[in-house]
């Protein structure tokens, strides 16, 4: 007999046939939806051969540029005549990357070091300074960094930090700091990227550092609630001007009042859509695989506007109050 040209071996073929492309479209879908996880995972950076800008922003206000394989940092530094005000500082392993850089400012100590929020490529300098220097930060910071956090992003909780690691001042909604003639604002507007950022506002450099919140022209910045992340940059754009300097946590380009406007812009559309795509019974799956509308053109012009489906997800979320808060 020839089974080729059997009945029933045509059937059993043709029923694997249809398995196999179900099976392929099934595995094409779960790639397509699955959670975008951007997160560089602590200790994961490589410092041995990070290179190393600095950028003079106005006055006695520098910014150290940090790069590596894996990420970019910033450390924003105040180089005053009593001492040194430093915004951020990546990683403990990274200081003697930092402490060379600040030789040029004359060996002098760091009066203050301000967190801008919690995690851990911002606070890697408590644990170096912490004993000589005041850490400053949201109140929320040290309640984060007093006990193990899980969050979805790290496989392992993160903390807690020793205690001479834990900022010594708080605040819940604003505080200034008064520094070598210079007005440092914090402020706390919502929870945005996490619920410990602070925007710090140099007044009479016009400098803010709005750190995570905001990545600046041709990128996105994500977090716990992108709701919040609208109405805190919505506070920054409001309170700067067109001279204003805006620095982020990550991007290798500073940016400035109009370049925010335009973002504001089309977040707040973005947001607008997505909530009249759930009023029309769209899922979040739906909203995932559109991604980004293409108003979103100038913003990376001249590349094309990407899918980025993981931002026009944590919108839905937001909206849907289903985002994950503790991160």
């Amino acid at each position: 007999m020839n089974f080729a040209q059997s009945s029933v071996p045509e059937k059993f073929t043709e029923a694997i046939m249809n398995i196999a492309s179900r099976l392929a479209l099934i595995i094409t879908l779960l790639l397509a939806f699955a959670p975008r996880i951007t997160h560089a995972q602590p200790g994961s950076t490589d410092y041995s051969h990070a290179t190393t800008k600095i950028i003079q922003l106005r006055g006695n206000l520098t910014l150290l540029e940090i790069l590596t394989k894996e990420d970019l940092n910033h450390v924003l530094i105040l180089n005053g005549s009593e001492g040194l005000l430093l915004v951020d500082h990546p990683e403990a392993v990274a200081s003697p990357i930092v402490k060379k850089a600040l030789e040029p400012f004359g060996n002098k100590p760091v009066k203050f070091l301000i967190d801008t929020h919690w995690h851990y490529d911002h606070v890697g300098g408590n644990e170096i300074y912490g004993p000589d220097t005041v850490i400053v930060a949201h109140e929320n910071v040290r309640t984060r960094m007093s006990a193990p956090q899980k969050v979805f992003w790290t496989p392992k909780p993160i903390g807690p930090a020793p205690d001479n690691a834990l900022p010594r001042i708080t605040y819940k909604n604003s505080l200034t700091i008064h520094f070598d003639g210079e007005d440092i604002e914090l402020d706390h507007y919502a929870t945005a990227h996490t619920d410990t950022d602070s925007v710090i506002y140099f007044a009479k450099a016009n400098v803010v550092h709005v750190a995570d919140i905001y990545d600046g022209k041709g990128s996105l910045a994500g977090g716990a609630d992108i709701l919040g992340i609208e109405k805190s940059l919505t506070a920054v754009r409001d309170r700067i001007n067109d001279d204003t300097i805006i620095v982020t946590g990550h991007s290798s380009k500073l940016s400035n009042r109009a370049e925010l406007v335009d973002y504001l812009s089309f977040l707040e559309k973005t947001i607008d859509d997505t909530r009249a795509a759930i009023a029309a019974g769209k899922s979040e799956v739906d909203v995932k695989s559109a991604g980004l509308p293409s108003y979103w053109a100038p913003w990376y012009a001249p590349q094309p506007v990407p899918n980025e489906g993981w931002f026009t997800a944590s919108i839905y979320e937001s909206l849907e109050h289903t985002n994950h808060l503790d991160q």
